[in-house]
């Protein structure tokens, strides 16, 4: 079996020295000879105690250009034959991470390409007008067009903003700085413009008098924002209301939108963080949507160490809601306050 398994398999000795490897192993340890010492051969002396522990980390690295593996480690202990002894199994995902990097790079090139040629077409459509006079039936065409362009720049930097904020493959540096939260969710409600067949919606806001000002990065807190928000008056039928709050729940700021919409089924609710998740719900089928926005908005959470979920009644409304830790890295230093 270590003959014909292509991933790397090492066996240890109750001392950490080296008794069995396989082929692959042998090809990428070169150090890996009977006798020789687990630091000598992993060349990691991080992960090498972390072995010693049981307590290995998701994903590990033989150098910053690989190849990557899963490592597993199994331990056989002592009877009264052998002494117990520790099998390393690393799973190769060097391919994995390739196909995830070029893919990520793909998007992140082409959604940056397509900014240009939107913003040409938004700029002449807007500039119809001051050319001369337009019909009501022109107007009506003008005004769609102008209506695709938004869902067009939307799903961009929705597209962007996921590949970007994950937690686990995103590129994107957090751009820390004192946020004022209220500040922020004042800013997006009010530029919010209500689409012209749901006028009749309210859209209010509620915040707390002891909001505190965080060090975060405002971009994504604004962007995770305006996902809630967006989601809330796509789904939310006219003559409903939504309100954005902001709350400090002992150590947590909470920012949540609450909308009286036709609410989740809870098998639903556990998918809905995911990304390219959207409800099949035939009520929803004219709405469109990438099912990235609340992805994002778990991302944003998790990167300032919080999380995001959903709260909902069928026939009722929801609640989506996430939060940042008023801790660490969260918080304003004396030194850093104006």
């Amino acid at each position: 079996m270590l003959q014909i398994i292509t991933d790397p398999i090492l066996i240890f000795d109750e001392d950490w020295q080296l008794l069995v490897v396989n082929p692959t192993g042998r090809h990428i340890f070169p150090e890996s000879v009977v006798g020789a010492s687990a630091t000598l051969i992993l060349k990691d002396e991080a992960f090498v105690a972390a072995l010693h522990k049981g307590t290995l980390p998701n994903e590990w690295h033989v150098s910053e250009e690989g190849p990557f593996f899963i490592p597993r480690l199994l331990v056989s202990p002592a009877d009264e034959t052998l002494t117990s002894h520790y099998v390393l199994l690393l799973r190769d995902i060097s391919s994995y991470k390739k196909l995830s990097h070029n893919q990520n790079e793909f998007v992140r090139i082409v959604s940056h390409d397509l900014r240009t040629p939107l913003t040409t077409i938004k700029g002449y459509t807007s500039m119809i007008g001051m050319v001369g006079e337009i019909n009501p039936k022109q107007q009506e065409y003008n005004e769609k067009v102008m209506s695709g362009i938004a869902q067009l720049a939307s799903l961009v930097e929705n597209i962007q903003d996921a590949g970007r904020f994950d937690v686990e493959t995103g590129f994107y540096v957090m751009q820390r700085s004192q946020c004022d939260v209220t500040e922020i969710v004042t800013r997006v409600v009010d530029g919010y413009l209500i689409p012209a067949e749901k006028q009749e919606l309210r859209l209010t806001v509620k915040i707390a008098q002891d909001v505190p000002i965080i060090n975060a990065d405002g971009n994504m807190l604004e962007r995770a924002l305006t996902n809630l928000v967006d989601n809330a008056i796509k789904y939310t039928p006219n003559g409903g209301k939504i309100t954005v709050s902001v709350e400090r729940v002992k150590e947590q700021l909470i920012i949540s939108v609450t909308d009286t919409g036709l609410g989740i089924s809870p098998e639903d609710q556990k998918r809905l963080f995911q990304r390219h998740v959207r409800i099949n719900r035939e009520e929803h089928k004219r709405i469109k949507g990438s099912g990235l926005g609340l992805f994002i908005v778990r991302s944003v959470a998790q990167r300032h160490g919080g999380d995001a979920w959903v709260d909902s009644i069928q026939n009722v409304g929801s609640v989506f809601a996430f939060s940042i830790p008023l801790a660490g890295e969260n918080l304003i230093l004396p030194d850093q306050k104006a």
